[in-house]
């Protein structure tokens, strides 16, 4: 046993003694590199619970571990003369502390947080030789009875509740209690030791399963605990844990095995737990013999009244099912009376839910049609707009005694007339009509303005766009803004209006970009003019792309560019309308 305490040392010396939070990468070098090297550092990282590692009132890390594993280190250099370093890092918590041994890609890693040795664990991480016993007891309130037997427990765990921590033996016991005897206990997990202690000191009612040592070490400050001294469970140890490819069993060994190292591992365990705990612990009287087969025979135990109880339920039952079967009868008569009056009401609520739907559907299509009243009414306030701008065109070229040009300009105005007049009159134009129409009215605009300007108006491919549609006049309003706001207010030539008509399966998209002086300086230039704007329609197009949207899924949206120079200077203007088409908003 003494052996055990003592490869349980050189567990402790692994288990490390952090400084700080763990760093991405460790260093841990094998003990081959340090045979080689004769010196070389190894890191414990480690978890804080007293009385095996924590910090005591002057910051300074203490505890049975951290000097087991510092008398690892000093056994090393002085038996072989290495100069090995160890170096400690604050896992956070026991499960960080496993996970981070169990994948580490370094041998001389090693984990120290009062590691139970399991079969299961063995077969992910190496243990190094055990310490000190491994034994779980039950702990209750001070306050519950003390249960003279393991049958007595069992029999009270419905008016109980249980803690215990993630990943732990402690947990294991508690689990195969729950399974094997009442399926619904209630089980809270904390995150570690002395929470379920202190848990179980507030509450009663309340139980655990945790190891001796920790209730011992506990007692001091929490009075409101109480051991019950039945249905104990044991297991190999506690150790420190390394690397499946780890090589450190050698240096491990020969410490545990190294003159005094038995009476060195009882005094620090002494120091830190008394001489009677010690003795409590190693030699504890009431150790398990075989705590499995004490839960096998209690279930079978339980079992075989379950199936007394059953009978004697079965000929209850049927006393209950004749009464049952009387009270059917009775439920299905005063069933089938209702079922007769809430035909009568479902036949007239049928009655009633029809006419509420022809009222709905004639409300839908009145809204409807109001609806398309009032984008007819937004359109013809538009279209006296551009046949004034057009006159005012007109009125100029006579002015200019310029009779060739007006009627060059009478004639193509007459022709941008009709077309906007045929437009006028339907909801929804075809894209090539719409180009048509734009092409017309720059051309006229172009007339007027001959030297300010050029422009580009082109669709994408003739199949797509053949079937597109989109509302009437929608565009041609952003086209005459590009003009007036951004090209005609440029101080010399040269400016470009393109427009593009582009279609997906979906989507109709629309891009006016003008090189002209950009929204900022034409809001400027606006503001200091006198007289009415010449493109006065921007509240009408919003109002017309509002009434659009209302009721729809696909909604028509409208996307505006500030373009700019390397410089930062503006560098005109670019507007993205992406249009359903027409089916959709219909």
């Amino acid at each position: 046993m003494r052996l055990i305490l003592g490869i349980g040392l050189l567990v402790l010396l692994l288990r490390g003694v952090g400084w700080g939070q763990s760093a991405p990468a460790l260093r841990g070098d094998s003990w081959a590199q340090v045979q080689r090297q004769r010196g070389g550092v190894i890191t414990v990282v480690w978890d804080e619970l007293a009385p095996f590692a924590y910090r005591d009132s002057t910051g300074r890390l203490v505890g049975i571990e951290i000097e087991l594993l510092e008398s690892f280190g000093q056994f090393v250099r002085q038996h072989y003369g290495y100069d090995l370093r160890l170096r400690w890092v604050n896992g956070g918590s026991f499960e960080r502390v496993y996970e981070r041994v169990r994948t580490s890609p370094v041998p001389g890693l090693f984990g120290a947080a009062c590691f139970s040795i399991t079969p299961e664990r063995q077969r992910e991480v190496q243990f190094t030789p055990a310490y000190m016993p491994d034994l779980n007891v039950l702990v209750t309130h001070a306050s519950a009875p003390d249960y003279a037997s393991a049958r007595d427990f069992i029999r009270a765990l419905p008016k109980l509740k249980a803690y215990t921590m993630r990943n732990t033996t402690m947990a294991q016991d508690v689990d195969s209690l729950r399974r094997a005897f009442y399926p619904a206990l209630p089980v809270e997990v904390v995150p570690n030791d002395y929470d379920v202690l202190e848990r179980i000191a507030q509450n009663k009612g309340t139980f655990a399963y945790v190891p001796l040592s920790q209730y011992f070490y506990a007692r001091r400050r929490m009075p409101n605990l109480k051991r019950q001294t039945v249905l104990l469970s044991e297991r190999i140890g506690f150790a420190a844990i390394h690397p499946r490819h780890s090589d450190w069993n050698e240096p491990m060994w020969a410490f545990v095995r190294a003159p005094n190292a038995e009476e060195n591992n009882d005094q620090v365990i002494q120091k830190y737990l008394g001489k009677r705990v010690v003795e409590v612990v190693f030699n504890a009287p009431e150790r398990p013999s075989g705590y499995s087969f004490e839960l096998l025979s209690l279930q079978k135990e339980l079992v075989t009244q379950r199936l007394i109880n059953t009978a004697l339920e079965v000929q209850t039952q049927k006393t209950y099912q004749s009464l049952a079967i009387v009270g059917v009868v009775l439920t299905l008569l005063v069933a089938m009376v209702q079922y007769a009056r809430s035909a009568d009401k479902q036949r007239l609520n049928r009655v009633l839910t029809g006419q509420n739907e022809v009222i709905r559907q004639q409300k839908e299509e009145i809204e409807r049609f109001n609806r398309k009243l009032e984008m007819k009414v937004l359109q013809a306030q538009m279209n006296p707009h551009f046949i004034f701008n057009s006159l005012n065109a007109i009125q100029y070229f006579v002015t200019l005694d310029e009779k060739r040009k007006s009627l060059a300009y009478i004639a193509a105005f007459a022709r941008f007339v009709r077309h906007l007049l045929r437009n006028a009159s339907q909801p929804y134009t075809p894209v090539g009509q719409e180009v048509t129409m734009l092409e017309q009215y720059l051309a006229l605009e172009k007339m007027r303005f001959a030297d300010k300007f050029s422009y580009q108006v082109t669709a994408g491919d003739d199949e797509a766009l053949s079937d597109v549609r989109l509302p009437s006049l929608l565009v041609h309003p952003f086209v005459e803004n590009a003009l007036y706001h951004g090209i005609l207010n440029r101080p010399d030539g040269g400016g470009l209006i393109t427009v593009r008509f582009e279609a997906s399966p979906a989507h109709l998209t629309v891009t006016v970009e003008d090189n002209g002086v950009g929204r900022q300086a034409a809001a400027d230039l606006t503001g200091r003019k006198q007289g009415s704007d010449p493109t006065p329609h921007e509240q009408l197009v919003k109002d017309r792309i509002a009434l659009l949207n209302e009721g729809t899924v696909a909604k028509i949206t409208l996307e505006t560019t500030d373009l700019r120079h390397p410089d930062g200077r503006a560098a005109g203007t670019r507007l993205v309308m992406h249009l359903p088409n027409g089916e959709a908003m219909d």
